[in-house]
């Protein structure tokens, strides 16, 4: 008689600091879930690796290409990120100049929401002494998920001895100091966007460095990279050019605390914000999952609408450094839909705290235990 194959089981061990800066011991363990064909979630036989480093779209060059893959060390989250890898796709594969696409995360009440208005390529047209015109969207079929058709990138043309980047998002489009023929004409425009907040052709345009803040966020279902703003604040990396008093759009969403950039020129924050591990796009990083939950993606898949619910099995996690067994409390650090390879990544995240690093040379045990649903 046949027997069922145990799954194996991905996980890791690392230390780091929790968000009271205790010491923790945190055990990760990465599970996937292949979509089945009634979009239900059934677990893969074989686990994705946990990713050790970051992985970034080709040519994999960090200066020019956005990450595609977070690594998962994270020791510590505050709360479960959920990241969409793959396109977007116009319904039923007619072309379209654009569409919304969304995610929702959890039922009704409670919800996690979040829309992205998508646009056909575009372009700026210069116009001397008048505001620079956008072409027409050119139809599409399906897009890449990339921050690097988000707004946002350099504008090396404006202050040639001044290279500006986009302190949001260093590598999209569309963000211009001056109006002139070098820097604005066949500037591509940016295909992800705000419902709420679209780039209109009169802002284009940002004038002085000092404008950058009111431009739009940019915006996207991927990882966001730690070295923009405002993930980059959370190890004091707060941007220039932009007065202590400046209103930021940040503060309005809750994503960096009020006051941040006179905090920061007064020494008044912490050097390190456990925040900082937190990578999804913004509106993403959600008060924990716990499993169970219901998803919903809307044209992030050829079949328009993938509906389902996420597992409730987390795993069972235990621990021993030296001071007998513990079971370890399971937290959804992250949640990844692969929609193009049809699975979904869940890590899961146990923290055991010790004494400090001091008390490491004293450490005579390491043991860990990684089973099934609790």
């Amino acid at each position: 008689m046949a027997t069922a194959t145990a799954i194996r089981e991905e996980y890791k061990v690392v230390s780091g600091k929790d968000d009271r800066r205790q010491f923790v011991f945190s055990l990760l363990v990465k599970r996937t879930y292949d979509i089945g064909a009634a979009q239900s979630l059934v677990r893969a036989q074989k686990a994705r690796p946990i990713h050790l480093i970051d992985v970034y779209y080709p040519p994999a060059d960090p200066a020019t290409s956005s990450v595609q893959f977070e690594n998962d060390m994270a020791p510590f989250k505050v709360a479960t990120d959920v990241v969409v890898i793959g396109k977007v796709y116009a319904p039923g594969g007619k072309a379209v100049h654009q569409l919304d696409a969304s995610i929702e995360v959890g039922a009704e009440t409670g919800a996690s929401h979040k829309t992205v208005r998508v646009i056909g390529d575009r372009k700026c047209i210069f116009q001397s002494g008048a505001t620079p015109a956008f072409t027409e969207p050119v139809p599409f079929t399906t897009m890449d998920l990339r921050y690097e058709r988000a707004y946002g990138g350099t504008d090396s043309k404006s202050i040639p001895d001044l290279p500006f980047p986009y302190p949001r998002n260093h590598l999209g489009t569309g963000f211009v100091l001056n109006n002139t023929a070098e820097v604005i004409e066949g500037l591509a425009l940016p295909n992800f966007e705000d419902p709420e907040d679209l780039l209109t052709p009169d802002r284009i345009v940002v004038g002085e460095p000092e404008r950058w803040s009111g431009q739009p966020l940019p915006q996207g279902f991927g990882w966001f990279q730690r070295t923009w703003y405002p993930r980059s604040s959370f190890v004091g990396a707060v941007p220039g050019f932009i007065e202590p008093d400046t209103p930021l759009r940040e503060e309005a969403l809750g994503l960096v605390p009020k006051g941040q950039i006179a905090l920061a020129r007064q020494f008044r924050l912490p050097s390190f914000d456990v925040r900082f591990n937190s990578g999804a796009s913004a509106g993403l990083a959600v008060p924990f999952l716990k499993g169970g939950e219901p998803i919903r993606l809307t044209n992030l898949s050829a079949e328009g609408t993938l509906a389902f619910t996420l597992p409730a099995d987390a795993p069972r996690m235990i621990m021993d450094i030296g001071f007998g067994e513990r079971e370890l409390a399971p937290f959804l650090q992250t949640v990844c839909f692969r929609a193009e390879e049809r699975q979904v990544d869940l890590v899961w995240r146990g923290s055991h705290e010790f004494p400090g690093i001091d008390w490491l040379p004293e450490m005579t045990r390491l043991h860990v235990e990684v089973g099934g649903a609790q």
